[in-house]
């Protein structure tokens, strides 16, 4: 099957050519408005598993949900092959409905295919529920919550929002002696989580059918409102998340703790809780021949004062997404509804400010370690080579026959090898295209 998002592009292709230059806006509205879920079904396969670990299904029934699980797909892909075909049946009526009409005609299938697959869903549990006994419909709502987990974590959008602590936990080799010990506190996080997607999913599918209303009636304003209502809800799901590491590395104790909640932050905020590139950089320094145990000494005490400042400075770009992603959210459906008018401001980058204070910081830091070691010695390190190089060519500015002045630090000696340790997220799309288009681009015959 085609993937959701290259079917909801070849439906809303035809409406998307005859509406307004406020489509792009549409189209931030249409990825809140239910429209890649109509295509997603509610149950699949692999949710067998789930199903038979905690209902405790024995053999039989297992095998009476496996043939509910076929039938379930079979009805939901003739449903939305349907949907598909009535959809390429409509194009003329969608283009002659014209920009104010298309909408509507396009979200009539659409609607009714919705009601249909709640139809399928509701049949669906109706009939597992059938099959089980009085105590295996008992854990019916412990079902719910895992089921929950398993298909609403993966959509969120904001650092963190998305986590599994209970996953995370294993990954990070807490043992099971000491998930035992902290089961109140693994226990408060599951149904703390339960609750917030409970209350995202409703918020979701109570602002989809207004984001669709808006849509149609070409108010961006006020599906740009409901989008803020969604954020909302996942800003509370991000913060129970953030609380609970904190809580499970306490209840995990000092030995697992540590551990698990340094794998969780890295998880929640990839960009962020990455290893620095001076880390090496200092092993390296470490390593060159001839040096003091004093200058040892002296790196040692660099480099932990580094981490320190290295630690915070993570610290304070997490808070800068916490506070920028949500606003992000609103911020760019206003702006592309905003498409086509004047003076609309292009948004900064709200992180450059700490990427560019990080590079400051290491280059200092690589100054330091260089008067450590002395000159000569720093020419070894990582990066010294081609420093030289760029030393040796001459500086944009300098007049035919003068002579570039060498890089020096603050002091007058040689400054420390320069090495630009940018993340490669913070080159933009075009670059990152650039770059691939260069790789790729064969060599001309200049360049043999």
């Amino acid at each position: 099957m085609k993937t959701p998002r290259l079917i909801i592009a070849c439906i809303a292709a035809a409406v998307f050519q005859v509406l307004s230059p406020c489509s792009t806006a549409h189209a931030q509205l249409g990825a809140n408005a239910g429209f890649v879920e109509a295509f997603q079904p509610d149950f699949l396969s692999r949710d067998m598993v789930v199903f038979a670990d905690v209902l405790e299904l024995d053999d039989s029934q297992q095998a009476v949900l496996e043939s509910l699980l076929t039938d379930y797909a079979d009805s939901f892909k003739l449903g939305t092959e349907g949907l598909k075909d009535k959809m390429k049946a409509m194009k003329d009526q969608i283009i002659a409905a014209g920009d104010k009409g298309a909408m509507s005609v396009i979200l009539g299938p659409i609607n009714e295919w919705t009601a249909e697959k709640r139809k399928l869903h509701d049949r669906f549990v109706e009939n597992v529920q059938a099959i089980l006994s009085d105590e295996q419909v008992a854990r019916w709502p412990k079902l719910e919550r895992a089921m929950r987990r398993e298909k609403e974590l993966p959509r969120g959008v904001l650092s963190a929002e998305s986590l599994d602590l209970v996953v995370i936990a294993r990954a990070s080799e807490v043992p099971p002696e000491a998930m035992k010990s902290a089961a109140a506190a693994v226990t408060a996080y599951e149904l703390a989580i339960d609750g917030a997607l409970a209350e995202r999913a409703r918020q979701m599918a109570d602002s989809q059918e207004r984001i669709k209303a808006a849509m149609v009636s070409n108010d961006n304003n006020a599906g740009v409102r409901e989008i803020e209502l969604i954020v909302a809800k996942r800003v509370v799901l991000r913060d129970l998340q953030e609380q609970h590491i904190t809580a499970l590395a306490t209840a995990f104790g000092t030995q697992y703790g540590p551990a698990f909640r340094d794998r969780a932050l890295r998880e929640a905020f990839p960009s962020v809780y990455r290893p620095s590139a001076m880390i090496p950089y200092f092993a390296a320094a470490r390593e060159l021949p001839g040096l003091s145990p004093d200058q040892i000494s002296q790196l040692n005490a660099l480099e932990a004062e580094y981490s320190t400042w290295y630690a915070q400075w993570q610290a304070t770009l997490a808070q800068v997404y916490r506070t920028e992603e949500p606003k992000k959210q609103s911020e760019e459906a206003r702006r592309r509804a905003s498409q086509g008018q004047a003076n609309v401001p292009k948004p900064s980058d709200p992180y450059k400010p700490l990427h560019e204070d990080r590079d400051r910081h290491d280059e200092q830091t690589r100054e330091a370690i260089c008067k450590i070691v002395g000159a000569d010695l720093c020419a070894q390190l990582p990066g010294a080579a081609k420093v030289a190089a760029a030393q040796q060519r001459p500086m944009s500015g300098v007049s035919k026959g003068a002579t570039a002045q060498p890089n020096l630090a603050s002091d007058g000696e040689p400054a420390s090898p320069r090495i630009r340790t940018r993340d490669p997220d913070e080159r933009t799309p075009r670059q990152r295209q650039m770059c691939i288009r260069d790789r790729n681009k064969p060599a001309s015959k200049s360049d043999e």
